[in-house]
């Protein structure tokens, strides 16, 4: 009897130990509504840096054309997929077996007047970058041709008796022409007819511009916002606040929260800070050890960037890198949205609240550190297109061709606006 019991209480004691295990499982990693923890620990606290350097090279803007002097213009990954996909293996053949033809001066006919695609950058893209995130040596065939960044590659497929495929790299003071001559069929490509493409773009001057060309007969849909931090009633509240935010925290169990007297939800822990600030911007801010001792690169900064951004469960658009800055050993990325097909971008700087020193320049910041993100800023809001309502634009805005849609910066409400620009 008295072995029976030992052997009772040896098997009580391993179940409690294996509750406890368990309870303590549900505790440090908690699952909740529409989130899994883990997976946003392992994208955020990875042990190696993603690389998204194909995300790095991918345009914000294609512009396909077919010669004969209209275009259409694609927006954002899922728009230009199958365009950027043809694009991207003509540049990986050029950089690996292309030619040099010749050096053009800035004019652009010869190129518009076949069929082509445009590629465009929203910053200026290095060719050593460019050619790294291709994965080849800095030292190619784009090298030494007078020409260090570019915003713009134009593609022709082969066309006519020309058999090759014809590449210009558009620099600020010249072009540079290269070819490839394909592998069987593998560069021939289908081109857009005008009822499957909107083409309403013509060339605007002698370069690689463009305008679109509205007619009064032009509609679109107005964009409509929504606040993912806001509960049903539309209010804002701690603990509703604090459902969205909890990835960002290694341990959301040890989350300290509060509100304060200006108006600042802040949810913090020993090395992560997120504040809800009063002009509806989400800001992130890590404390973590950075090993600066490690090799770090643009490429695997951008990495760590776009990942954070893509792994935040609260944003719902497509987005694509705007532009950057180096600040020290710190990289600063700037993202902005892709709305049906239109760059949504900010009218003028967003401020965070009143007191509000350093206002967001486009809809998303993240600050790197060697790879690490360090800081992380966003307008809260996600965008979408209300289809029930079909607008025109007014009369002045026909008159200088060119429709995107801009945020107007609130101070108690949003607004949003089409706004016209100059040639694109």
């Amino acid at each position: 009897m008295q072995k029976f019991m030992s052997v009772a209480k040896s098997v009580l004691i391993v179940g409690l130990a294996a509750l406890a295990i368990y309870l303590s499982g549900r505790l440090w990693f908690i699952e909740f509504t529409n989130h899994n923890f883990v997976p946003y620990v392992q994208a955020r606290f990875a042990p190696s840096v993603p690389d998204d350097a194909s995300e790095l090279v991918r345009p914000f803007r294609i512009i396909a054309g077919a010669g004969d002097g209209y275009f259409g213009a694609l927006y954002g990954e899922t728009a230009g997929a199958a365009f950027w996909a043809y694009g991207e293996r003509v540049i990986a053949s050029l950089l690996q077996n292309g030619h040099f033809v010749q050096i053009h001066d800035t004019g652009a006919q010869h190129i518009l007047a076949y069929p082509v695609m445009v590629y465009e950058y929203a910053f200026d893209m290095d060719i050593a970058i460019f050619t790294q995130a291709f994965g080849r040596r800095a030292d190619t065939i784009l090298t030494g041709r007078g020409i260090d960044s570019f915003r713009t590659i134009a593609v022709q497929p082969p066309y006519g008796n020309r058999n090759t495929a014809n590449v210009f790299f558009i620099g600020e003071n010249n072009i540079v022409e290269f070819a490839v001559l394909p592998d069987g069929n593998e560069f021939s490509v289908y081109m857009p007819s005008a009822a499957e493409l909107a083409r309403n773009y013509t060339q605007a001057g002698s370069g690689l511009h463009f305008a679109m060309q509205l007619h009064r007969s032009f509609t679109y849909h107005p964009v409509l916002a929504t606040n993912p931090y806001v509960n049903r009633a539309g209010f804002l509240h701690l603990s509703f606040i604090r459902e969205q935010i909890e990835h960002f925290f290694d341990n959301p169990a040890t989350i300290n929260q509060g509100l304060s007297v200006d108006g600042v939800y802040t949810f913090s822990n020993l090395r992560t800070v997120v504040r809800y600030q009063p002009w509806d911007v989400v800001e992130y801010s890590s404390f973590r050890t950075i090993g600066r001792t490690s090799p770090t690169s643009f490429i695997s900064d951008f990495s760590a960037a776009f990942a954070f951004v893509r792994s935040d469960p609260n944003i719902a658009n497509e987005f694509y890198l705007a532009g950057f800055e180096h600040r020290g050993r710190e990289t600063v990325f700037w993202f902005s949205y892709v709305i049906d097909n239109f760059p949504l971008g900010l009218a003028q700087p967003w401020y965070t609240g009143p007191d509000c020193a350093s206002p967001l320049i486009h809809p998303i910041e993240v600050v790197v550190d060697h790879g690490r993100v360090i800081r992380y800023r966003k307008i809260s809001y996600n965008f979408t297109v209300d289809t029930t309502i079909t607008a025109r634009p007014e009369l002045a805005l026909l008159a200088e061709g060119t429709l995107e849609f801009h945020i107007q910066p609130p101070v108690d409400h949003l607004r949003l606006t089409p706004a016209t620009g100059g040639a694109q």
